[in-house]
């Protein structure tokens, strides 16, 4: 299956990695470091280069799947002479950041399929997204196909501790933030609605404190359209999972405001639950802590 090749990959790139090296790989186009080598650091030129190499490979396995997963130009780069960066601006460089948050969650997720060992659910994943990829118009949405099928699955295939294990799994793929672990949850919230919004997977957010535990976010222009009466949360829970890999979480009461606008409670240090997706008929849901689903 793909998540294993993935992940095979992924941990090639980890064994080639030393926390302190000087060299990473980077776009020579664009500065940005691609999944899976951004964050990593490497001993020297040779063993960059290689993982360089394995960074093609990974991306071309995706892009069996989907021909819109951004081409890098991976090559070395010495940090001490400068820090990497991405070198370009405006309008292209948006649709970059939205189209390779898109695929590097859709990798991670992959890959922790592999890791719990779910190959039922990412088979049904893969074939629910190469049914619908055939009447994708938007060569663009490829991508938002891909992440819908695999939380479509994730939802109704497993229950809350495989939805947690994998949530986690892929957050951590995605590398947590250098800041992380000092966040109090409220930053965490703030921090991860403002990325989704900086990669466009979201056009504006508003964060309110609600009642009790918890906080309410109203999401503008969310990517992910709901489907079957549910919300799509996944790539919001491992973005959060990101920011706060220590705190258990709650995503619950999506709220419709039309025009793929939402209203979404996230209530910190509570059992895990609505990882994949909320319904969204009822905006006082309640999740039985004791409930497998």
């Amino acid at each position: 299956m793909v998540g294993s090749t993935l992940r095979d990959i992924r941990r090639h790139v980890d064994a080639l990695a030393a926390p302190e090296g000087p060299y990473a790989v980077v776009c020579g186009r664009t500065g940005c470091e691609p999944s899976p080598v951004a964050g990593l650091r490497f001993d020297d030129r040779d063993t960059a280069a290689e993982a360089a190499d394995v960074t093609a490979e990974y991306r071309a396995t995706l892009r069996q799947y989907d021909p819109q997963v951004p081409f890098y130009e991976p090559l070395v780069h010495d940090v001490e002479e400068s820090p990497p960066g991405v070198a370009t601006a405006g309008r292209a460089d948006e649709r970059l950041r939205y189209l390779s948050f898109c695929h590097d969650v859709a990798g991670a997720v992959l890959e922790a399929f592999s890791d719990a060992g779910l190959r039922e659910v990412e088979s049904a994943a893969m074939e629910t997204y190469l049914t619908l990829a055939e009447v994708v118009e938007d060569r663009d949405d490829f991508c938002l196909t891909m992440l819908w099928s695999m939380t479509s699955e994730l939802a109704h295939r497993t229950g809350r501790r495989d939805q947690t294990a994998v949530v986690a799994s892929a957050a951590s793929s995605l590398r947590v933030p250098d800041a992380a672990a000092t966040l109090r949850p409220d930053e965490g919230v703030e921090a991860t609605m403002t990325h989704l919004d900086r990669v466009g997977f979201v056009d504006g957010y508003r964060v309110a404190r609600a009642d009790g535990t918890g906080w309410r976010v109203t999401i503008d222009d969310y990517a992910l359209a709901e489907r079957t009466g549910r919300l799509p949360t996944l790539p919001i829970a491992i973005a959060l999972a990101q920011r706060l890999p220590e705190t258990p979480f709650r995503l619950a009461e999506a709220t419709p405001l039309g025009d793929r606008s939402w209203r979404l409670r996230v209530e910190p240090g509570r059992v895990p639950a609505g990882l994949a997706s909320v319904d969204a008929r009822d905006d006082e849901q309640l999740y039985d802590t004791d409930s497998e689903y």
